[in-house]
């Protein structure tokens, strides 16, 4: 029973691995929106066995990142137009709220953390280092999302934020003023969190949002 536990805890544990390496394949652009793949190549991509990969891909399709396509194999999500729009349309709905608690319930300790976040990310506002930035605002959004203090929301939050990362794919967001823009807005909304105003925070989140969506539709252009 004991031997049958370790067997379950270690393939989760790599489960849980193959997951985070395959979304950042995706969420990076390595692996391509519409591409076609296996399993078994995915394997060879992240250096683990079928089962934990199996199970990732099954965790990545509930995500919304790929679909598996019988007899076809495993497509990763399209990023069109509609779907970006989408999914920055669901966290506008969300993600306010959660930066309004985060502005009354913050720990010192979590706002530290948003601030580390923001001033690595100040020191990159640069298209070379637009892979790391694309990674710092995942961390932002969750750190702000962590310190609403309801775990509910932030399991919510993840998969709405990931499901829209691949904004970063627009050429909009390769123009120079599209990272500056976009620390800006985040400076803003800690800001408000610090000062523990919540309406003030709602609102930089709000404003955050409805910019991207707004750059989105005047200059989406694919690669």
């Amino acid at each position: 029973m004991v031997q049958e536990y370790h067997v379950i805890y270690k393939t989760g544990r790599l489960s849980e691995r193959a997951y985070e390496a395959i979304k950042e394949r995706i969420l990076s652009l390595e692996l391509r929106p519409g591409q076609f793949v296996n399993e078994q190549g995915l394997c060879a991509m992240v250096g683990m066995g079928r089962m934990p990969v199996h199970q990732a891909v099954h965790r990545l399709m509930t995500d919304g990142l790929l679909e598996i396509m019988p007899r076809k194999g495993i497509i990763i999500g399209p990023d069109s137009l509609n779907e970006v729009l989408t999914g920055l349309e669901a966290r506008s709905v969300l993600e306010p709220h959660i930066t309004a608690l985060a502005a009354d319930r913050a720990r010192p300790e979590q706002i530290e953390a948003m601030e580390r976040v923001l001033a690595q990310s100040r020191r990159i506002v640069d298209q070379r280092f637009r892979r790391e930035f694309m990674e710092l605002d995942r961390h932002f959004h969750q750190a702000v999302a962590e310190a609403s203090g309801n775990h509910v929301l932030v399991d919510v939050q993840r998969p709405l934020h990931e499901r829209s990362a691949r904004i970063w794919s627009l050429v909009v967001m390769r123009h120079a003023d599209g990272l500056r823009l976009t620390q800006e807005e985040h400076e803003a909304v800690l800001e408000a969190i610090k000062r523990r105003d919540q309406e003030a925070a709602r609102q930089a989140m709000q404003n955050h949002l409805a910019s991207l969506r707004q750059r989105v539709k005047e200059g989406a252009d694919f690669n």
